[in-house]
């Protein structure tokens, strides 16, 4: 009830807010204070323990918050500027979140081991890495969108927080794995993360394809709730399947929802399209207010351990393991790099909007090990860097990015809300974009992806365009020709 009612009061908060010009903070911010009010005013009245029990656990938050927002950030996604981006998206989201998660955990491990903080071991200090490593720029890419920044800047930042999110998870568990009196060899890393990397990555794109096959075979988008049934089930399926496989649903749905946006929604009808984008992206909206109240309320609500010069020292190897991430393999990739080079302001930014969020708290709650106190001065430590880079890093991105001149950065509207629906990301959704070939005109026509896209998968899994229901209109008043025999340029 709690949550219901503060959800209801933070969308009315951001339509007022919107309404009345207010852009000086993004949403989410705000959506985090509201949520300490309302834990304030249950630890006050006593109730703090009754709504406590009430919250969602680390497997109640990663089957139902989670995945619609990580569905939505990768079923929206312009695909043709991410794969322009493909290489240093994932040179920074895999390679880079490898890094930041072995200096963060060697650093908190040594911390420890020298009796300045909490001491971890040596497998729990690189789990925490892990877990911390997630990036979730969820009120920096608010600004990107309602501030229109350039393309590359947008890109690199979402198209990395998107996978590294898949990748601090894979990460998690296969440090956690390590923790305990029986260790396995330390080559079992390497293979689990191989395992769930790689799996998921084949089952979220094996199962959208049928599923994309399956509505082209059959007339479902004759019956607009029985095709929008089967596409929210099979949405999700990805999720549910990777989970019992014991691989990464967060993995699985994030492909399966960039493959079904290709492969699987040009065979629904044009009102199917538009309502299952709309959908989609409420969901997700949802989600995201959640879990910022839900932080709000945990800081309030929460048991919790705290260790100052623990939390102090983790908020300093943040920042030291996200610029050792950053720096160095922007340099990398602007030596091998023909178009334009990754800016030193770009790098900087990149390193200033890396906000920690939702991911590393859910990891928090079940942090394994067995040691209580552990598991305590993890959330806690945990609490206060989210909070830390929200509110610091993620609040002072707007003056950051209007310190640097940044393109568009006097054109604001910081509301998470509008973000969801802005016109831009609309239009990657809209009914005349979406039989476009994902594939970007700065891969070679003549590439294996290109070839293999446009011989083979599109004509297997998609149907013929669909017709906008404006040209329709203009046939019945007018008799104009449709433009169904038009070939869409790849």
């Amino acid at each position: 009830t709690y949550f219901i009612l503060t959800l209801c009061f933070c969308v009315l908060g951001s339509y007022f807010l919107a309404e009345n010009s207010f852009t000086q903070l993004p949403d989410c911010i705000i959506y985090v204070f509201a949520g300490i009010i309302v834990g304030t005013g249950l630890r006050l009245t006593g109730r703090a323990d009754a709504a406590g029990s009430a919250f969602p656990n680390q497997e109640e938050f990663f089957l139902f918050i989670i995945p619609p927002i990580i569905f939505e950030a990768g079923y929206s996604m312009n695909k043709e500027s991410f794969f322009g981006e493909a290489i240093p998206i994932f040179l920074f989201a895999v390679v880079g979140t490898i890094i930041t998660a072995l200096v963060f955990g060697g650093g908190i491990f040594l911390v420890g081991f020298f009796g300045v903080g909490h001491y971890f071991r040596f497998y729990e200090a690189l789990t925490f890495g892990s877990l911390i490593s997630a990036v979730d720029p969820v009120a920096t890419i608010a600004i990107f969108n309602a501030m229109k920044v350039n393309k590359t800047l947008h890109y690199l930042v979402f198209g990395e927080s998107v996978l590294n999110d898949a990748v601090a998870i894979v990460l998690y568990r296969s440090f956690s794995e390590m923790i305990g009196p029986d260790k396995p060899g330390w080559y079992l890393p390497i293979l689990t993360f191989l395992y769930i990397f790689i799996g998921s990555t084949v089952v979220g794109i094996t199962t959208s394809c049928m599923a994309a096959f399956i509505l082209k075979s059959t007339e479902l988008r004759q019956n607009l709730t029985l095709e929008l049934s089967f596409y929210l089930l099979v949405a999700f399926l990805p999720y549910f399947i990777c989970e019992g496989l014991k691989m990464s649903g967060i993995m699985g749905i994030l492909i399966g929802a960039m493959t079904l946006g290709h492969y699987g929604m040009p065979n629904l009808s044009e009102t199917g399209q538009l309502s299952s984008n709309q959908l989609f992206k409420s969901i997700a909206y949802c989600g995201e207010a959640f879990v910022f109240i839900y932080l709000g309320l945990a800081l309030t609500s929460f048991n919790h351990s705290w260790n100052v010069i623990t939390v102090l020292i983790s908020i300093l190897l943040v920042l030291i393991s996200r610029a050792t991430n950053i720096y160095p393999l922007a340099f990398i990739i602007n030596q091998y790099r023909r178009r334009e080079k990754i800016s030193h302001k770009t790098q900087f930014i990149m390193w200033f909007s890396g906000l920690r969020g939702a991911i590393a708290f859910a990891l928090s709650l079940n942090f394994p090990g067995g040691n209580e106190e552990t598991r305590r001065v993890v959330i806690s430590t945990t609490l206060a860097i989210i909070l830390f880079t929200i509110i610091v890093l993620g609040g002072g991105t707007l003056s950051i990015l209007q310190l640097l001149r940044v393109e568009g950065a006097n054109a604001i509207n910081l509301s998470t809300a509008a973000s969801r629906v802005d016109v831009d990301r609309f239009e990657e959704m809209d009914i005349t974009d979406v039989n476009e070939s994902y594939i970007p005109n700065t891969v070679a026509k003549n590439s294996w992806m290109r070839r293999l896209d446009a011989a083979i998968l599109k004509p297997l899994l998609t149907r013929d365009p669909v017709e906008p229901l404006e040209d329709f209109a203009d046939q019945e008043e007018g008799g104009a020709e449709g433009n169904d025999d038009e070939e869409v340029p790849f």
